[in-house]
């Protein structure tokens, strides 16, 4: 049985449009499935011309939307671009189970699509650094005061309204194509870039004591592979001070110690290490100003040492993160 099938993403991801009218191949485990994309269209994108779509469409009350673009500053170079909302599912193929007949290639689609679709987020969050929590959105409007009822002056309305306009990153139409390869691949993001993904996404929603947790873990990491990689060209003290049990502030002073350069200074790795202690060992509640700078020391550090290199300073349009290698280490046909 032919299975087509609409998804709609949970939170609408940021592509270009030269992502549009394409189709790819990707899958969750043994199961197999391609992504067909809207047509680009103007105000709601376009239905995918896949037979059958149409007449859904029609039975369907209210539009349909496929992409929508909302306001936000898009850097120049990566314009246009637009939101995607919802995909198009067709050439469904999974294992047939003879201990369990029922799990079907459609059953199969039923059970994997949420966790293929959290697997995008994340590799979309990591290339981009767009926020896609189903869970915990950031809205880019809220009203002040809802709930608020004033007695004298009589008032029972929001008292305004707070408008921000994001800087949003849309995904290339190669990195479209090869997140859908990576997971069909079960290729997984660098923990530590899942790290600072989160520690971003804590210090946007005010949770600064889990953003310099995150932030911190994902500096550990970076800081003892690299300088854990060039261990033969430490002196031997340092070197002998190398072990399983080595921690983020013995990595620093190794690094130090031994003149190894690195793309952020010392003293600004020391105060997120500080932060870190103080939050896990005293119970400190770093500010959001604290919490920001710790952030922004993980991001340059890994920018410039991690898995996945990004450009070392802002361009002209805008567009600082920016993948140097935008599939890292993995082929996208491996």
């Amino acid at each position: 049985m032919d299975i087509l099938a609409i998804y709609e993403l949970p939170v609408p991801i940021w592509v270009m449009c030269d992502a549009l009218g394409s189709t790819h191949s990707t899958g969750y485990g043994d199961l197999r499935f391609d992504v067909v994309m809207p047509r680009d269209h103007s105000p709601d994108g376009a239905a995918p011309d896949v037979p059958g779509i149409a007449a859904w469409e029609e039975s369907t009350d209210g539009q349909v939307v496929w992409t929508r673009e909302y306001g936000a500053f898009i850097p120049e170079s990566l314009r246009p671009a637009t939101a995607l909302h919802r995909v198009a599912i067709t050439a469904v193929a999974g294992p047939s189970y003879d201990h369990v007949p029922w799990f079907t290639p459609q059953h199969q689609l039923a059970e994997y699509i949420n966790r293929w679709s959290e697997d995008v987020r994340t590799w979309a969050e990591v290339m981009t650094g767009q926020d896609l929590d189903p869970s915990h959105r950031v809205y880019d409007a809220e009203m002040v005061g809802t709930g608020l009822t004033f007695i004298d002056p009589p008032s029972d309305d929001a008292l305004g309204v707070r408008i921000t306009t994001p800087r949003i990153r849309p995904l290339h139409p190669q990195e479209w194509a090869a997140i859908l390869s990576f997971i069909r691949n079960g290729h997984e993001p660098p923990l530590e870039e899942v790290l600072s993904r989160d520690a971003r996404a804590a210090q946007r929603r005010n949770a600064n004591r889990r953003a310099i947790f995150d932030a911190a873990t994902a500096l550990e990491i970076v800081l003892g592979r690299h300088v854990r990689d060039r261990a033969n060209q430490l002196p031997e003290s340092q070197r002998n001070r190398i072990s399983n049990r080595t921690a983020l502030g013995t990595y620093i002073s190794i690094a130090s110690n031994s003149g190894l350069p690195l793309a952020v200074p010392t003293d600004r790795l020391l105060r997120l290490n500080e932060l870190r202690n103080g939050a896990a060992h005293h119970g400190s509640a770093p500010g959001s100003w604290e919490a920001g700078e710790a952030v922004q020391v993980m991001i340059d550090f890994l920018s410039a040492h991690g898995l996945l290199r990004r450009t070392d300073k802002q361009e002209t349009d805008g567009s600082e993160f920016v993948l140097l290698d935008r599939v890292g280490n993995n082929s996208a046909d491996s």
